[in-house]
């Protein structure tokens, strides 16, 4: 059993590796949770509990891991440890290679041809679909959900991983979810992990290991895309020290 630390109105798994979350999702059925794997950092940790509608699905996550050295900082702070970051561009490429090794059925849902070219080009067997341009809309999401759906239908995938921007591939996630429920064919488990494809395929450079161990990878994807990441580090994300305010008045 994963021990867990309820920090921001999530629980996020208190674990040093990734390996009984790898073998749980190769070899177990879930039952009881979202089917859904998520790996909320600062932003999406804020993203998550100024939006209470998908705070009550997300928060229900098959798997909630820590990505982001700050969650883990506030975790010591408040006196729920999270042993280490756990980040979905860490995850990816284990749960990637695992895939392939057990012959899991796995669909794509990529932001370019660029991504897909490559990782078709480690798996062939894989399906990969790149959503044109949509709004992150209830009515824009719900079209681009009838695109897929037959998608999985047709290929009743083990894993769909998505690589789409906050909030657009979590409604997507629910939207595809209410219709597979509704239909026959069996529940995918989905992976909610952003950039990883990219960093995973070196379409995008990930922050050197010394800057990721004290916690400076946020500074790294700034400098690297100032323009579209200021408004996220500088001013939104703040509002981190707000739920800290709160977890330390409910303590």
């Amino acid at each position: 059993m994963l021990q867990k630390q309820h920090l921001f109105n999530l629980d996020f798994v208190a674990a040093d590796n990734f390996d009984a979350i790898i073998q749980s999702l190769l070899t177990e059925k879930n039952d009881t949770h979202f089917p859904a794997v998520i790996t909320p950092n600062v932003d999406l940790t804020v993203h998550l509990n100024k939006n209470k509608k998908l705070l009550a699905i997300f928060r229900n996550s098959r798997f909630i891991l820590p990505d982001g050295a700050p969650i883990i900082w506030f975790s010591k702070l408040l006196g729920r440890p999270l042993k280490k970051r756990l980040a979905g561009s860490d995850l990816f490429p284990i749960i990637w290679k695992s895939g392939i090794q057990h012959q899991k059925k796995m669909v794509l849902i990529l932001p370019n041809e660029a991504v897909k070219n490559k990782l078709q080009a480690e798996y062939p067997n894989t399906i990969c679909y790149i959503p044109p341009f949509f709004d992150a809309t209830e009515k824009d999401v719900d079209l681009e959900a009838q695109t897929i759906f037959p998608i999985i239908d047709k290929h009743q995938p083990d894993f769909v991983f998505l690589g789409l921007r906050y909030p657009k591939q979590e409604m997507l996630i629910i939207q595809l979810h209410e219709k597979i429920k509704n239909s026959s064919i069996k529940m995918p488990v989905f992976f909610n992990l952003g950039a990883s494809y990219e960093f995973y395929t070196g379409l995008k450079n990930r922050a050197p290991k010394w800057m990721q161990k004290i916690g400076l990878e946020w500074l790294h994807r700034f400098l690297s895309e100032p323009k579209r990441t200021f408004k996220r580090y500088f001013y939104d994300d703040l509002y981190i020290f707000v739920l800290f305010i709160r977890e330390i008045r409910k303590k």
